[in-house]
C-alpha cells in the first residue's frame, strides 16, 4: 500500500493539536486544510499539501518525501490584543513547531520532519482584518512506500 500525504497531514494535525492547543498554549485552531474565514480561529496553524517526491529505492518500491506548507496565522491587533502580542505569538508558535519537528523522529508515519528552507512572514488582509502569516516549508521523510 502506498503511503498517503493525507495520512501524514492527519498525523501532524493530531501532534500539533496536542503540543500547541490548550491552556497556556498559544494556538487556538489546527487544521489540515485551508479555511474559508479566519474570524475567531486565530492563532491558527494550517497544514497544507505542497508536493511529493517518490524516490525508487528497489524494484519493490519507493520512499516518498512529502512536502508541506505549514502556515501560522495570527491577527495583528484587535480588542485586548496588540501588534506586539501578535509578533510574540507568531515567534512562540514557530519555536514550538520547531520543537515538534525535533522531537518527532522515527514514528509510524515518518522517519523525520524537517524545515525545507527559510520560513517567511507576510501581512495578509482577510475579511477586512490584517494578519501575520508565516509560511514554514516542511519536508516529511517517510520510511515506506
Amino acid at each position: 500500500m502506498t503511503t498517503s500525504r493525507s495520512t501524514v497531514r492527519d498525523a501532524l494535525k493530531t501532534l500539533f493539536t496536542t503540543k500547541l492547543v490548550g491552556s497556556g498554549l498559544p494556538v487556538k485552531t489546527v487544521t489540515d486544510s485551508n479555511v474559508k474565514t479566519l474570524a475567531g480561529l486565530t492563532p491558527l496553524v494550517a497544514i497544507l499539501s505542497a508536493g511529493t517526491h517518490r524516490d525508487r529505492v528497489t524494484f519493490m518500491g519507493a520512499i516518498p518525501k512529502f512536502y508541506l506548507e505549514v502556515q501560522v496565522w495570527v491577527l495583528q491587533s484587535g480588542t485586548g490584543w496588540t501588534n506586539a502580542q501578535a509578533e510574540d505569538a507568531l515567534d512562540s508558535i514557530e519555536a514550538l513547531i520547531s520543537e515538534v519537528y525535533a522531537e518527532s523522529v522515527g514514528t509510524a508515519n515518518w522517519s523525520a520532519i524537517e524545515n525545507d528552507g527559510r520560513s517567511t512572514v507576510v501581512e495578509v488582509t482577510s475579511d477586512g482584518r490584517l494578519y501575520f502569516m508565516e509560511r514554514i516549508p516542511t519536508v516529511v521523510n517517510t520510511v515506506k512506500s
